[in-house]
């Protein structure tokens, strides 16, 4: 007799990078407060903690009133990556944040692929994985500027997933800020705030996550053991949060 095959979906979770694998929160906040001051602007520490998690020169030129193109955003983003690199390399291995290796082998040795989709270009995500140890757990990497629109856009997460070969609704999108559940939602992800970055409990329930977890232990058992369960309501029809956002079916590559 012989045994038919049986083909199971494959699955993967894909991760955000900054206050969800590392503790480079503060770090950016940091170096982000010091280009802006800098060229001579001014912006309050919560003002720039809460656009980390969106691409680099959106945030600055929010932040200082600046169009997206002007020179002044431009010598700001060139200042802000002239100073990050050495403040990483400072800290090292001590940006890992406790449980991440752990938990991405737990979820590896449960048949996920690993991605991680960022605000950081890819190279500059390339470093920091490197520096905290990681870079081997990761089977795909989407930086900023292999899509036409960055995060919150559907657009870097839809990279993600083709190049993973799974399905959106399959797949939990982690990540600690609401730009993350916002990206999530759009793609078709499942949102999964995890609180060791730049928002509460709260504020990633209304940003949509579907689950809050306080550690990386806890994510994976999410993600192995709530495989199964179905989200409350339509999740693809809660775009109304992404602020007018809708899913787009294709993603320049870089």
């Amino acid at each position: 007799m012989v045994t038919p095959h049986i083909s199971l979906p494959r699955r993967a979770t894909v991760f955000d990078l900054d206050g969800t694998l590392a503790d480079s929160v503060s770090v950016i906040e940091d170096t982000m407060h010091l280009a802006i001051t800098g060229a001579g602007h001014e912006a309050e520490r919560h003002a720039i903690r809460a656009t980390i998690g969106r691409p680099l020169d959106v945030a600055l030129a929010d932040l200082t009133g600046q169009d997206i193109g002007h020179d002044s955003v431009t010598a700001m983003v060139a200042a802000y990556r002239t100073a990050y690199v050495p403040a990483i390399e400072a800290v090292g291995a001590a940006l890992l944040l406790p449980g991440v290796p752990e938990m991405l082998v737990r979820l590896r040795a449960a048949g996920h692929s690993i991605g991680v989709v960022t605000a950081k270009t890819t190279p500059g995500a390339e470093h920091l994985l490197e520096i905290i140890g990681l870079r081997h757990l990761v089977d795909v990497l989407v930086g900023t500027e292999r899509v036409l629109h960055g995060k919150p856009a559907p657009d870097s997460g839809l990279l993600a997933l083709e190049e993973l070969g799974v399905e959106a609704g399959d797949t939990w999108y982690v990540g600690d800020a609401t730009s993350d559940m916002t990206m999530a939602i759009a793609a078709g992800m499942r949102p999964l705030g995890v609180t060791t970055g730049v928002a509460d409990r709260d504020e990633l329930l209304a940003a949509g996550a579907l689950a809050v977890a306080d550690t990386p232990d806890e994510v994976a058992t999410i993600v192995i053991h709530g495989w199964g369960m179905t989200p409350p309501g339509d999740v693809s029809r809660r775009l109304e949060r992404a602020e007018g956002i809708e899913p787009t079916s294709s993603a320049r590559k870089g």
